[in-house]
């Protein structure tokens, strides 16, 4: 039965926001799927909408390599 965790990360590089985790999860030997990575505003920021009504930016995660 799979399982969903989710993941606040915090300080990464924005052109690979989860590249650490997923690494550390490979050499792990854990078999899992990454399904989106959202960039949130953080605590107490201001959101800075990227189009009308959205507040959070969202994206389909790259194909696994």
């Amino acid at each position: 039965m799979p399982y969903r965790i989710t993941i606040q990360l915090s300080g990464v590089d924005p052109a690979a926001p989860a590249e650490a985790v997923t690494a550390a999860l490979r050499k792990a030997g854990v078999r899992f799927e990454v399904e989106t990575i959202e960039r949130i505003p953080q605590a107490g920021a201001e959101a800075k909408p990227s189009g009308p009504g959205q507040a959070a930016t969202s994206s389909a995660a790259p194909a696994p390599r």
